[in-house]
């Protein structure tokens, strides 16, 4: 893996988890409870998974010269993350909603979105940031 895509993936992680801690910071001041708290972060670690698997994906694809295989790998590791995504949250609210918030780990997931969409600003931080030094 290179060091831009190492830095990339390091962004979007970043973006990832200061997503999770305003939510969290919002939470506190808004519906203050523990499971909520657990929710956020459970979504939070299952939105890195989700992404670090992405991005092994991704590299995947991009060292095969066969698209088609390309394409099938992409589709079925796809489905694979989805599928574990809905039983995860299936688990959760039959079997440890008084563990786990629902709601909340659906938050912490779409922490993922929100990961993608902070990157180019904390790039940009980061680049400034290693300038400076």
């Amino acid at each position: 893996m290179g060091k831009e895509t190492k830095n990339l993936m390091l962004e979007v992680s970043a973006g990832i988890v200061i997503f999770t801690v305003a939510a969290m910071i919002g939470a506190l001041f808004m519906y203050p409870r523990r499971t909520v708290f657990a929710g956020l972060l459970l979504g939070m670690l299952l939105a890195l998974a989700i992404f670090l698997s992405m991005a092994m994906v991704l590299e995947r694809s991009m060292k095969t010269e066969d698209p088609k295989a390309v394409q099938k790998w992409s589709i079925v590791s796809a489905v694979f993350r989805y599928l574990l995504l809905a039983v995860i949250l299936v688990a959760v609210i039959v079997r440890f909603a008084d563990w786990f918030n629902p709601v909340a780990v659906v938050i912490g997931v779409l922490g993922l979105k929100a990961g993608a969409l902070f990157q180019p600003v904390i790039h940009k931080i980061a680049v400034r940031w290693t300038k400076e030094e």
